[in-house]
């Protein structure tokens, strides 16, 4: 059985995709089947409670990455290239416009996310540096590569807000990685 906090958050999740980063305590209370005094013992504000699934959300991109690393049955390269098509799919940020909003609406919750799409490269280094010593993949500049998959993602985002691609974001990305590590 879920505990409350997981309640709250697939109660609050529902709320975002159907109504955005607008969503109110009342309709997730009432979403996750309690009072508002008792969601309230469990999170003080909306901010916790958006603060509560950004965290939820690194951890799931953190542990897709790490399944990755140790799974046997792939290459390297395919490994590599699956690590970096990983985003935050599994609660409600998957959607480009609700990223958008967070960043407008919370910063710090989308400093969260921004600092671990700049940071958070310690998994794919360790590929990169085994697929290095494997000959599988050629030497190359790591932190070039991180500026431009940075740079490009939020371009394909800004580009998805504008309604300027025929794609998905995951599809975008999905062509931008194979462009990375293939080339022309």
């Amino acid at each position: 059985m879920k505990d409350m906090k997981d309640r709250i958050i697939e109660a609050a999740v529902y709320e975002i995709l159907h109504n955005g980063l607008k969503f109110s305590i009342r309709e997730v209370s009432a979403r996750a089947g309690i009072s508002t005094k008792t969601l309230y013992q469990y999170f003080e504000s909306k901010e916790q409670i958006i603060n509560e699934m950004v965290e939820q959300s690194i951890v799931e991109m953190k542990e897709k990455e790490r399944a990755l690393l140790s799974g046997s049955s792939l290459t390297i390269r395919q490994k590599l290239k699956d690590a970096l098509v990983v985003l935050p799919g599994g609660f409600a940020f998957g959607d480009i416009r609700i990223l958008n909003d967070l960043k407008k609406r919370y910063p710090s919750q989308w400093a969260k996310i921004d600092n671990y799409l700049n940071e958070g490269w310690d998994n794919i280094r360790l590929l990169v540096s085994e697929g290095v010593s494997e000959g599988e993949i050629r030497s190359f500049d790591m932190e070039l590569f991180i500026q431009v998959y940075v740079g490009a993602l939020y371009h394909l985002m800004e580009n998805q807000m504008a309604g300027r691609s025929g794609r998905t974001l995951e599809e975008s990305l999905a062509s931008m990685v194979e462009l990375l590590l293939e080339g022309i």
